[in-house]
């Protein structure tokens, strides 16, 4: 690809991510979650449960800043904190009931964004084709659902 593709290509794909990533500002505002909150719910969805120093890990923050978060989490209702029975220095965290449902009532605003933007700009071959570039792009050991 040449370098003026590859700016286009740039420029486009960074437009698309602002404009959804606006959308999804005011989807997630009536809960009052940061952008990092949120993606902590999502990790934790994909994974059901995980350590509190692997989401740390994960995302490349410090255990206290990343407890911080959490501890945001647990005192909205959305996530559970555990202790691990054999292991009392591990702590587990998983999606309360709470978590489950914003991010299922979440998913299906941003899907139903999705597709009324796709359905009002792309035909149905553009909107297949599109899908099948993107998952192109997307590194086979890519193990993110997002």
């Amino acid at each position: 690809m040449d370098q003026e593709k590859a700016e286009a290509l740039f420029d486009a794909a960074f437009r698309v991510l602002r404009m959804m990533a606006r959308q999804f500002a005011r989807d997630r505002a009536p809960w009052h979650i940061t952008p990092t909150q949120y993606h902590i719910l999502y990790l934790i969805r994909d994974r059901r449960t995980l350590t509190l120093m692997d989401m740390a890990k994960h995302l490349q923050v410090s255990a206290p800043t990343a407890t911080r978060a959490v501890d945001a989490l647990v005192q909205k209702g959305l996530l559970c904190k555990e202790r691990d029975p054999q292991d009392r220095r591990l702590v587990w965290l998983r999606l309360s009931d709470e978590g489950i449902r914003l991010l299922s009532l979440e998913r299906a605003e941003h899907v139903k964004f999705l597709a009324q933007e796709a359905d009002a700009k792309l035909s149905a071959d553009e909107q297949d084709q599109l899908i099948a570039l993107l998952n192109k792009l997307i590194p086979p050991a890519s193990t993110e659902k997002q």
